[in-house]
């Protein structure tokens, strides 16, 4: 892992666009934030499960063919596992793409932030932020401050993302079974309002770390950053999608054991770290415009003595020049 600080003269002085200066960033740091993934990973297993529970109830509860015995009808009767017999390889390969289904759902779940553990998802923030401010990073340093100055609002911000997710699944599902056309096209707001959401909590967990402000108004600051940055808002979630499930699934076609490593790989070391990174950056470019103008940051304690007592000691020079003088 890389702990050791990064220091300020390592980057290119001249300015750039924000595409240039993330993927720079993102060079810069390349190793702490393979190292922020896995980590990641390895904190959320509590939810890595949570989610999987998520997934084998709301997927047959949306549509009866996942049900995983008619999955594999479906998939037989459709030809897809060849013309082997349902009860012998056919069934194995159709409960293998099943459960891969399943996988990248949980994947997505897990690196949208949506189903994670707020005051540690706090923590892999606080070193996003400083990434995309370009300062150094202390990865385990960064990680506690970050996680002992924000798990209040964090844990907040998770409960809400959990009874959010909750909810709107269940809407999904709902509306489906109704089998009407107000049913599906309730059910394509509510898909709409998901995505929506992902890109709302990922700007949460930013501005958590980044100002102080209160839990109500980071969600309200991040729906009128959704509303006013609609188009890369859409782009960052078109980036989720092929990262998390279009990228991962073309390498699983293969069906070879070497694409299967190459998936593990890419989940423990690269592909969280990366989509999560690009939210931080993005909601750290529209703080930097919107939010620190109106309420820039307040100048240390430690600075403001350090002026005083130098003012004290001018005043003091000025009086003994004076009676130099007379």
């Amino acid at each position: 892992m890389n702990l050791k600080k990064v220091p300020k003269q390592d980057y290119e002085p001249e300015q750039h666009g924000p595409v240039f200066n993330y993927l720079y960033s993102l060079k810069t740091h390349f190793l702490t934030m393979m190292s922020v993934n896995f980590l990641f990973l390895v904190f959320n297993i509590p939810m890595m499960l949570v989610a999987f529970g998520f997934v084998l109830v709301f997927l047959p509860y949306m549509n009866d063919v996942f049900v995983p015995t008619t999955f594999a009808q479906f998939m037989y009767d459709s030809g897809v596992v060849g013309n082997e017999t349902i009860n012998d390889v056919g069934s194995e390969a159709a409960f293998q793409i099943y459960y891969l289904i399943v996988l990248f759902c949980v994947m997505l779940l897990l690196g949208s932030t949506l189903l994670v553990i707020g005051p540690f998802q706090a923590g892999f923030a606080q070193i996003y932020r400083n990434f995309y401010r370009q300062e150094g990073v202390f990865l385990f340093n960064d990680f506690k401050e970050g996680v002992k100055n924000n798990w209040k609002q964090s844990l907040g911000a998770s409960i809400i993302s959990f009874v959010f997710t909750t909810i709107d699944l269940l809407s999904i599902g709902f509306y489906l079974n109704l089998g009407t056309r107000f049913g599906t096209v309730a059910a394509t707001v509510f898909v709409l309002l998901f995505f929506i959401f992902i890109v709302i909590q990922n700007m949460v967990y930013t501005m958590i770390v980044s100002r102080e402000i209160s839990l109500p108004k980071i969600y309200k600051n991040a729906f009128l950053f959704f509303l006013m940055k609609f188009g890369p808002c859409m782009g960052l979630i078109f980036l989720l999608i092929v990262m998390l499930i279009v990228i991962p699934a073309m390498l699983m076609v293969t069906t070879t054991y070497f694409a299967y490593a190459l998936v593990v790989i890419y989940y423990l070391t690269l592909v969280f770290g990366i989509i999560q990174y690009a939210f931080a950056f993005f909601t750290g470019e529209l703080i930097r415009e919107y939010i620190e103008p109106l309420s820039p940051t307040p100048v240390p304690e430690e600075d403001e003595l350090y002026d005083e007592d130098e003012s004290e000691d001018e005043s003091e020079e000025k009086i003994e020049e004076e009676e130099d003088g007379e």
